[in-house]
């Protein structure tokens, strides 16, 4: 069954004919809203689920109690980083793919060597459709973005292209004609891989999608013109930002999450501050000829620095102590230390070495 698309933004609404997930339960948020889904992964500075209808939901990691912090990592588990390569690929989609994806050299259609691109953590996907004009606009004005968006987060994106209605011929074709710099899904594969073929639109209709590296629907949209195909990289560009553990404005988010689990972990001894946000960047103390940070950071049972004590070990200019330490104490962010399970006062051992 195919079924039509709609405008998605940030959470999709899809129906589909597939069986509902076998995990889907009830999940409440903080302020006491409760909905069914099935935890997927933790996504970032967000919480992903999946669900009954097999599409996306995604909440930030604040919008979640504290206990439900912890059911949602107890249920899935010590899921892997995406892995370096992506013939290694642990991902429900990603995984999947592995050996049914190709590449042109020249004008020859060939496997696509899955050890030389990383595991995406977000993966776009291209419902093309070659006798609409419209798809191939799509097409041609995504190129540019894409190519800048991957520029932009290496590593942590990739493209695919899935004919919609195309005989083998159209199916390579397509993708020829345009140059497109992404990956083609093997044509006779499609239909087997049922998070894709599952939002595949009808004929005469064209598509992208943002996944999850499970398959989990982010947003998308469904026949874009020129706006629509920029609005939808502006989206991508802006959640990418968010995935990136440097990013500040991810980082009370992930404070939070982690909190909640340090708590628990720590029911019945006691353990350290950990630090989530580091406000001290590698490169820039490198071009300032510093290359180790060593302090001793006093964190509240809030998680608010209190005191940052530089040491001194004549290896940092005097004048510039008190700059490495503002923006430690304003700026860095912090799970407090626990004690049986309480949050409580802690010193934390700051240690940054900077590559030569």
């Amino acid at each position: 069954m195919r079924i039509p698309l709609i405008r998605i933004v940030w959470t999709l609404a899809l129906s589909s004919a597939l069986l509902a997930p076998a995990k889907i339960e009830e999940w409440k948020d903080v302020q006491g809203n409760t909905f069914n889904a099935e935890p997927v992964e933790a996504f970032g500075p967000f919480a992903l689920f999946r669900t009954a209808t097999n599409a996306g939901r995604r909440l930030p990691w604040r919008a979640l109690p504290a206990e439900e912090c912890v059911r949602f990592a107890e249920q899935t588990g010590n899921k892997p980083d995406p892995a370096a390569r992506w013939a290694d690929a642990s991902g429900e989609l990603t995984g999947r793919l592995r050996g049914y994806l190709r590449t042109f050299q020249d004008v020859n259609l060939v496997t696509a060597d899955d050890r030389t691109y990383p595991e995406p953590e977000l993966l776009i996907v291209f419902y093309a459709e070659a006798s609409a004009s419209g798809s191939w606009d799509m097409v041609n004005k995504s190129i540019p973005l894409y190519q800048a968006l991957r520029e932009r987060h290496a590593g942590q994106v990739a493209a695919i292209q899935y004919g919609v209605n195309h005989t083998v011929q159209d199916h390579s074709d397509m993708i020829l004609r345009t140059k497109a710099p992404w990956l083609l899904v093997l044509h006779s594969e499609q239909q087997r891989i049922p998070a894709l073929f599952r939002l595949s639109p009808r004929r005469g209709e064209f598509a992208i999608y943002a996944l999850s590296r499970d398959g989990v629907p982010i947003f998308g949209t469904a026949n874009p013109d020129e706006a629509g195909v920029t609005q939808f990289f502006a989206d991508a560009n802006t959640l990418l930002a968010l995935l990136r553990p440097g990013n500040p404005q991810g980082w009370s988010d992930r404070a939070h999450y982690q909190a909640a689990l340090h708590a628990r972990q720590h029911q019945q001894d006691k353990a350290g501050p950990v630090l989530v946000g580091n406000p001290l960047v590698a490169g820039k103390l490198k071009q300032a000829g510093i290359l180790r940070v060593e302090a001793k950071i006093e964190v509240d049972a809030d998680g608010k620095v209190t005191n940052v004590t530089i040491k001194d070990d004549g290896s940092i200019p005097a004048n510039l102590i008190p700059q490495l330490a503002a923006p430690l104490q304003r700026s860095a962010v912090f799970v407090p230390a626990v004690d049986h399970g309480r949050f409580v006062a802690g010193t934390y051992d700051y240690l940054l070495e900077v590559p030569r």
